[in-house]
């Protein structure tokens, strides 16, 4: 039995509230957006030096400066989207008569370690990943540091990010995994689709211009599966939600690139010539984290996803 998947049967589980619950968290996330468009029309109004063509640079690029828009704002009116999304989220539970805390983890309370362990030693993973290309690739890098921008980004990162980043967690592989497994009673299915509707939700970002939509579904739908995979294994989001805000983290104050969805004023900015390369880290660092995290916390064999729900109870 996995008492998180389990966590599911709490609560009012009618498909309307469900159905429902998607609209309502829908609509927070667009009213979310309202701040963002407002902004750019009120700069629009005001810059004579800004119009369409602009806007269009902005929407592919989606770097502020372009917009005349200070990074650190436009970064902040980002994320306050999510702020919204993760509103509409918690009046969906109240509406089904959930707890929140049943859809981050299995057990009694969140564990803060684990959080912190998924966070540091994935940040880890990317800073030595990166030495070793940047002792390859020099070249790519550029030293992009600004004081005090840096430092009102780390603030807001710390602060508002992780907001961001478990927003995403709660929603698909939490309150949306556990609900579709009261349909679906094979695992693999339940890690496959929450992949997809991830790799979904990132299919209008900036790379999938620059580097094209199936190369990069290679990395949305392994993180997706990956994250899907170590949730279920450990009965808890913690891990996860500790990975996702060590990636946005990472690039957006410590090492960005030109082309991604977060164009901050991080540290370093690099070219990424080759995303197949990136895709390659990524795959590598969650093998490891995998291992690693099998041993540390005893998880139990990938064989057991094979076991269904009245295989379990016998």
């Amino acid at each position: 039995m996995n008492k998180f998947l389990e966590n599911a049967k709490k609560g009012d589980n009618e498909i309307l509230g469900y159905v429902g619950g998607v609209f309502i968290i829908v609509v927070a996330y667009l009213l979310g957006q309202l701040p963002l468009f407002g902004l750019l029309f009120y700069k629009i109004q005001t810059n004579p030096d800004l119009g369409p063509e602009q806007l269009a640079t902005f929407e592919e690029t989606k770097d502020f400066s372009v917009m005349h828009i200070d990074k650190n704002l436009g970064f902040t009116i980002l994320i306050i989207m999510f702020i919204f999304a993760l509103l509409g989220l918690l009046v969906t539970l109240r509406i089904q008569d959930k707890r929140f805390i049943d859809i981050v983890t299995s057990r009694i309370k969140i564990d803060t370690n684990r959080l912190l362990f998924g966070f540091g030693f994935w940040l880890v993973l990317g800073l030595i990943f990166e030495i070793i290309n940047y002792a390859l690739f020099p070249e790519d890098y550029v030293f992009t540091y600004s004081f005090p921008q840096f430092w009102i980004l780390l603030l807001v990162s710390f602060i508002l990010l992780p907001i961001q980043s478990s927003t995403e967690e709660l929603v698909v592989r939490g309150w949306l995994m556990q609900g579709l497994s009261l349909v679906v009673d094979n695992k693999w299915i339940l890690i496959i689709m929450t992949a997809i509707v991830f790799s979904a939700l990132h299919s209008f970002n900036p790379e999938i211009d620059n580097y094209g939509f199936w190369t990069m579904q290679w990395y949305y739908l392994g993180a997706g599966i990956f994250l899907a995979l170590i949730t279920i294994l450990d009965e808890g989001l913690e891990l996860a939600l500790g990975i996702h805000f060590a990636t946005n983290f990472y690039g957006s104050t410590l090492v960005n690139y030109q082309g991604g969805v977060l164009q901050t004023d991080s540290i370093l900015k690099t070219t990424v010539s080759s995303p197949w390369f990136m895709i390659g880290v990524f795959y590598v660092s969650a093998i490891i984290f995998y291992f690693v995290c099998r041993k540390k916390y005893q998880f139990k064999p990938i064989s057991s996803l094979n076991d269904r729900r009245n295989q379990e109870i016998a």
